[in-house]
């Protein structure tokens, strides 16, 4: 009826169901007043030209011509004062519906259902249950048994083919469905194209061509950056929401609930339908740590991280691989759903290289047996790192230093003291020497030199100059520990000033030590964060979280800025100590020559041991003795160092590969580009890549390249073609770290954005759900009735109607 009154005004609104609001306004330029005088004068003239009539005309005749008369000059009048009349239609208009469907390889596990509840799920997807009458129902056991171990992507399949529940053609008489998978990319799927016999509102299931064409395999599940994309496309469209399709194992990209507050503020819910199990039984290795480079009969601490569901109570065995041998194995005992950390530890025997891996034996009723080992190279040398240990007196940082260094059996450890009695260097099996190295020979028998708060005045320059040449020519590594009186401010000017990351004045004249009296927290840089040296855990946010929890210190060295090719490692986040350049540097490393020099601007490391004993402060020191000493103690190349981002890759992702390269004179490269190529190390094609100059740091290169193929890899660069970088590319393993489908995440982020998560047994639901949640839209619309074609059908049928009684009366 409301269609139909406003076609006849003149109007038309698609889908309006009703008239709300309803109001009358003039909109004509003529005065009020004149329209009722002039009403007046028609009114008596009308009544006076029909009264005089001849009396043969009836009385009432007379009163309905007067009458349509009268009506037919009010009608003209209101030409003059032209009526608007303002409705409110409320009505609804036809919106996109965005479905969004998991193409990843988590798709392809095949879930032991062992629940009954769970394999009527799968019962109902696959239409050997009713889809309307829940989990109520008996399952035959033959029945139960063809959906044991169907893939989830099959029951997904199974429920869109599903005519009981007839889920796409129902959404889409509703709204445009527009389909869509994701995994590392957004993909639109085919719609039917539209036809006078295959219209949207009359469409069968087996017109959606694109569902028996699914088939996950992608290595990565974004589903964050995946809506973020898929809204990004349709922004600017009316949108009914998004079902999401997916199990949840979400591994990659933004986190789902940040975008559920975004997708909130935007309007948008989310209607998920969660795939999969919630309690699979499976076990996960997930992580391995251990160093990259130990030492032949020396014993290897090997960290595993070990992660089960739906096994409480029972026990597995993990192993330690190396080159294929076990070497060791260790019982561990599952509880409760979660991770737990495996320490092992094993002695090799012989020197090369070799893979370690960490594994447990698959289990036959476990979901996915993929995920249950996991690997990375072990570099095995046959030799000591030679350390040699100098400072001004044994103040606290050196007992700690030599201690930890001494119980080190990778380590060959000499001290040397500037002030102690020479007497001690004679003793049977002492660590100290009598004097610091002044022959070039004698200080290269060392890998690092750790340099303390050494009085200048005690070094001669030619021992300084040794220092220089054993680094910049020798390639061997240099430690300064600054002190509250010497290092580094007394060094100015000097070649050990030259050799730092980091620049400094003058040393200021004062009485006795510095007040050292203010805690300070140091804070790690971003640099600090990815370097594998200060890395206090195996997992990086993990050790990031250990620094910040780290105790203070309560001295640090003032200096100005960081050196142009510095790499900053840790800083002193007070404000007043910042300069133009950033924070103050605590802990610093630069290349000098074929050699790496380090700056630690505090002697109060030792004070990382409250409470933990050991634990932080060996690990830190233990890895800074090692990395720093390794490439002397190798032999690595003295004109190419070559380094990349990570220990190791995944197929399909990105090399950053660095390197710092020289002269045959020692002197930093100065060209603006090098080359570089990468291959398998078994052989075959080699790929060229370009590495670029980094800006403000001499002779250092970068660039990158994508290993698309799993194996052992091999870099070199041109300048060394020797010195070959190995690295490894893995298969990916991130779609099996998680099986169980994440319901809580699934379920709070439909409810955050006002969707709603459904499983198979309230599936039926969906499309009534999302209509009913579906805004209907008020619409203001004003109509001109004095032009509208009601109006003048009004006018003619009143002039009519007075034509025709004046013919039957006789009247002109």
């Amino acid at each position: 009826m409301t269609e139909l009154l406003l076609k006849f005004l003149g109007t038309r609104v698609e889908d309006a169901l009703s008239v709300t609001n309803t109001s009358l306004a003039l909109r004509g330029g003529v005065a009020l007043p004149w329209i009722v005088l002039a009403a007046l004068v028609l009114g008596v003239l009308t009544w006076w030209s029909y009264a005089a009539t001849p009396q043969v005309i009836s009385r009432p005749r007379k009163f309905l011509l007067t009458a349509l008369r009268l009506v037919f000059f009010a009608l003209v009048l209101g030409l003059l004062m032209r009526p608007i009349l303002a409705l409110t239609v409320e009505g609804s208009i036809r919106r996109s519906l965005v479905m969004l469907i998991d193409d990843t390889a988590s798709m392809q596990i095949k879930d032991p259902r062992l629940d009954a509840n769970d394999q009527k799920r799968a019962a109902i997807a696959k239409n050997i249950l009713e889809a309307n009458k829940g989990l109520n129902q008996n399952l035959d056991r033959s029945r139960g048994r063809e959906i044991d171990q169907i893939a989830r992507v099959e029951v997904v399949k199974g429920a869109l083919k599903n005519p009981r529940l007839n889920l796409l053609p129902r959404l889409e008489r509703d709204f445009d469905l527009d389909p869509f998978t994701f995994g590392q990319g957004v993909v639109q799927l085919s719609r039917p194209a539209p036809t006078s016999t295959n219209a949207a509102a009359s469409r069968k299931i087996e017109d959606y061509t694109w569902i028996d064409k699914l088939a996950p395999s992608s290595p990565l599940t974004p589903i964050g950056d995946s809506l973020r994309e898929v809204i990004n496309r349709k922004r600017g469209q009316p949108l009914a929401g998004v079902v999401l399709v997916t199990d949840g194992a979400n591994n990659s990209g933004s986190q789902p609930r940040e975008v559920a507050a975004l997708l909130r503020q935007e309007g948008v819910p989310l209607y998920i339908y969660g795939v999969g199990i919630t309690s699979p039984r499976d076990i996960i290795v997930g992580n391995i740590f251990a160093p990259d480079v130990s030492f032949v009969k020396d014993e290897v601490p090997v960290t595993v991280r070990v992660r089960s569901q739906g096994l409480s109570g029972q026990s597995a065995r993990v192993k330690l691989q190396l080159g294929g041998a076990t070497v060791a194995e260790k019982e561990i005992l599952f509880g409760a759903d979660g991770e737990q950390v495996v320490p092992m530890n094993f002695t090799p025997q012989s020197q090369g290289d070799f893979e370690l891996t960490a594994s447990i034996d698959a289990r036959e009723d476990e979901t996915v047996k993929e995920n249950n080992s996991v690997s990375q190279r072990l570099k095995v040398v046959d030799s000591k790192i030679k350390v040699l240990l100098a400072d001004q007196s044994p103040r606290w940082e050196f007992r700690y230093l030599q201690a930890m260094l001494m119980r080190d059996r990778r380590v060959d450890v000499k001290c040397f003291l500037a002030e102690s009695d020479p007497a001690i260097a004679r003793s049977a099996n002492t660590p100290y020497i009598e004097q610091f190295p002044s022959q070039r020979e004698e200080l290269g028998k060392y890998d690092l030199v750790i340099f303390g708060d050494i009085d200048p005045r005690r070094m001669s320059p030619n021992q300084l100059e040794t220092i220089s040449y054993f680094v910049s020519e020798l390639g061997g590594s240099f430690v300064m520990v600054a002190g509250k009186k010497f290092s580094p401010h007394a060094y100015r000017r000097t070649i050990l000033d030259r050799m730092l990351p980091v620049e400094f004045d003058a040393p200021t004249v004062t009485a006795g030590d510095p007040v050292a009296d203010k805690p300070i927290k140091l804070e790690l840089t971003a640099a600090g964060r990815a370097n594998l040296m200060m890395h206090l855990s195996d997992r990086e946010e993990e050790s990031a979280a250990i620094w910040k929890q780290l105790p203070p210190v309560f001295w640090v060295a003032k200096v100005s800025r960081p050196k142009p090719a510095a790499e900053v490692l840790l800083v002193d986040p007070d404000p007043g100590k910042e300069s133009r350049f950033g924070k103050m540097p605590v802990v610093a490393m630069q290349q000098y020559g074929q050699g790496q020099v380090m700056y630690v601007g505090t002697d109060n490391t030792w004070r990382w041991r409250k409470n933990v004993g050991d634990l932080y402060y060996t690990t830190l020191w233990g890895q800074v003795a090692q990395r720093m000493a390794m490439l002397h103690l190798l032999g690595g190349s003295k004109r190419a160092q070559l380094s990349t981002d990570r220990k190791s890759y995944v197929t399909g992702e990105r090399v950053l590969v660095f390197a710092r390269l020289r002269t045959a004179t020692a002197e930093p490269l100065q060209e603006p580009s090098v080359q570089g190529v990468y291959g398998l190390a078994s052989g075959g094609r080699q790929t060229e890549v370009i590495l670029r100059a980094a800006p403000d740091h001499p002779g250092l290169y970068r660039g990158e390249f994508i290993a698309q193929l799993p194996g052992q890899y091999q870099f070199f660069v041109e300048q060394d073609l020797n010195a070959p970088l190995d690295f490894a590319v893995t298969e990916p393993k991130f779609e099996f770290g998680e099986t169980a489908m994440n319901e809580g995440m699934l379920r709070d982020i439909a409810t955050t954005t006002g969707g709603a998560f459904f499983r198979e047994e309230d599936l039926f639901k969906l499309p009534d759900t999302i209509a009913a949640k579906t805004e209907r839209v008020k619409s203001p619309l004003e109509v001109e009735l004095w032009s509208s074609p009601l109006y003048f059908i009004l006018m003619l049928l009143v002039l009519t109607g007075e034509w025709v009684l004046r013919k039957m009366s006789q009247l002109k």
